[in-house]
């Protein structure tokens, strides 16, 4: 699928125009969503629900949709070595950073999260508001952090993580990091190895499910 900037704004919610808030209201955002979806997740898996974690606007309110994932993959989101990195406030100031540069380039940015993306929702499947106002930027906000676990769950590095979405030459330190050919290839390397790993996940859950 390939988006233009109108496309990839509608794909992620993000109104024309929307103001970003800055960077310290971003990892205030992101502090509040991760602890009130880890809170609801404790809520709904009591009842054999999961749900995604990606915060999407329904009737002017924040929502989230319940979802079918293999348990393989809600584990690592909510209890991976991602959720553990996220405790370094030094990940949280990269997340809204990456945030902010996404925001201004809407197609980039659906690219590299439409499989996470894809992972978490079905726009068939059941929707719940959490009565709390939506705002624009939260869908590409907790795609973001949804990408963050997910891969650096899977074992990838910050750099590998950001080479993924595109974004290793606005981090990248040549005095200090090793080669950017050499970051590239080992995020393409853990890509492929991490999508193998979720396809067979997922065919051992639908095979389950027959």
């Amino acid at each position: 699928m390939e988006f233009d900037t109108a496309s990839g704004r509608a794909f992620l919610e993000l109104p024309e125009g929307y103001a970003l808030p800055d960077i310290d209201n971003l990892m205030h955002d992101a502090r509040a969503i991760l602890l009130h979806t880890v809170n609801l997740r404790t809520e709904t898996r009591a009842a054999g629900i999961q749900i995604s974690p990606i915060w999407e606007p329904h009737d002017g309110q924040a929502a989230l949709r319940a979802t079918i994932v293999p348990a393989e993959i809600e584990a690592r989101h909510f209890e991976g070595k991602g959720m553990m990195a996220l405790r370094n406030p030094e990940a949280l100031t990269m997340i809204a950073d990456v945030v902010e540069i996404l925001a201004d380039e809407p197609a980039v940015a659906a690219q590299a999260l439409l499989v996470t993306a894809s992972v978490w929702i079905s726009k068939e499947a059941p929707i719940r508001p959490l009565g709390l106002p939506y705002k624009g930027h939260f869908k590409l906000l907790t795609l973001v952090i949804a990408d963050f676990l997910r891969k650096i769950g899977a074992g990838f590095d910050e750099l590998e993580w950001l080479t993924s979405i595109g974004l290793l030459s606005a981090y990248h330190n040549p005095d200090e990091d090793p080669p950017a050919e050499q970051v590239r290839a080992s995020a393409r390397d853990k890509t492929l190895q991490l999508v193998a790993e979720e396809e067979a996940w997922m065919a051992a859950l639908m095979n389950k499910a027959e």
